[in-house]
């Protein structure tokens, strides 16, 4: 297993690459990425939405649809590439070792179930030799530890009867119950209110730091990275453009596409009748993706290269590299190195 900055890699993913079979062609929605998640560490991946974030995770976790394909690459768990597991292998792997909380716990919470019963099935289908007296005693445990008060009651309701940050708290509770190496937490907070989502954030970052484990973190909103990772793989078109620890990107994002993610978070000192920052222009069509950049028909530093090969990577320092034709001709981009 390599090691990297004196660190042990837990999940080394490399080379992905999905698509997906449509009507209108091959929709390229992953290519060739590669990133890295060590143990101990929150790694988030940042973009905006349709840019290949979930899709190659939820490749990873053997979740995707039968019109999807995954054409190449790797996904080493502790050494096992979970890409090649038998489905009865992956299956026991997700949820003990791996587990996931989603976008909207409604559509993974059971509606006919209580929260108890779907909380003591989760331990019980990956130990039976624990009895039910025993898991839902470890369910009300972790309850409490997830911030829910009076879990003995909890566990008899149902999913409607809570409300939207009580559903996403007992997603983790359940996330957590088999205590994994890795969490992957796709867009938590997405469907939250500004003051729910504070609180998860709060709380995902409370529970890495007790329990010792891994997080990889996909969301579009770099707010919450800083709150919450360690390093950071910005991801545009499919395509990984920019890797670093946060700050790195933070006080020193090099690629224009990192940049202007970045001016998307919302300011206090902004003046209050200013326009909402955009990027411009849409995203580029996964189905018929261009030569070159993926960036730069939206790019304001685009030179005729960009529309003929895709930029290499640069180093720029330990573990910060990034992909712009800009680097690679030594041109600096106006405000770089300011984005702190």
């Amino acid at each position: 297993m390599r090691e990297d900055g004196g660190s042990e890699i837990l999940l080394d993913v490399m080379g992905l690459d999905v698509s997906f079979q449509t009507r209108r062609g091959d929709v390229r929605a992953v290519n060739g990425i590669s990133y890295c998640v060590r143990r101990g560490e929150a790694h988030g991946l940042v973009g905006e939405s349709g840019g290949g974030k979930s899709v190659g995770v939820h490749a990873i976790m053997g979740l995707l649809g039968t019109s999807s394909r995954v054409n190449a690459g790797s996904a080493l768990f502790e050494g096992r590439d979970i890409l090649r597991l038998k489905k009865g292998e992956l299956a026991s792997l997700r949820g003990r070792e791996i587990s996931m909380i989603f976008q909207n716990p409604s559509s993974y919470l059971d509606p006919v179930f209580t929260i108890g019963s779907q909380m003591i099935e989760t331990i019980r289908a990956h130990d039976r030799s624990i009895s039910k007296g025993a898991a839902r005693s470890l369910s009300e445990d972790m309850l409490w530890e997830v911030g829910i008060r009076d879990p003995e009651r909890r566990m008899r309701q149902y999913p409607f009867e809570l409300s939207g940050g009580m559903s996403q708290r007992v997603m983790i509770a359940i996330a957590l119950l088999c205590k994994p190496k890795l969490l992957i937490a796709d867009e938590p907070t997405t469907a939250l209110d500004v003051t729910t989502q504070a609180q998860i954030i709060r709380l995902l970052k409370n529970l890495q730091s007790r329990s010792g484990m891994a997080m990889l973190y996909i969301t579009h909103n770099f707010g919450i990275v800083a709150e919450l990772c360690d390093r950071v793989s910005v991801i545009c078109g499919g395509y990984i453009v920019e890797q670093g620890s946060t700050d790195d990107i933070f006080y020193g994002a090099a690629h224009p596409y990192t940049q202007a993610l970045l001016k998307l978070i919302p300011r206090i000192d902004s003046p209050k009748n200013e326009p909402a920052p955009s990027i411009g222009g849409p995203p580029v069509d996964s189905v018929s993706l261009p030569k070159g950049c993926v960036f730069r028909k939206r790019c304001p530093f685009r030179m005729d290269i960009c529309s003929r090969d895709f930029p290499p990577r640069i180093n720029l320092a330990p573990y910060h590299s990034a992909n712009c034709w800009l680097l690679e001709l030594g041109k600096e981009l106006p405000g770089d190195g300011q984005n702190g």
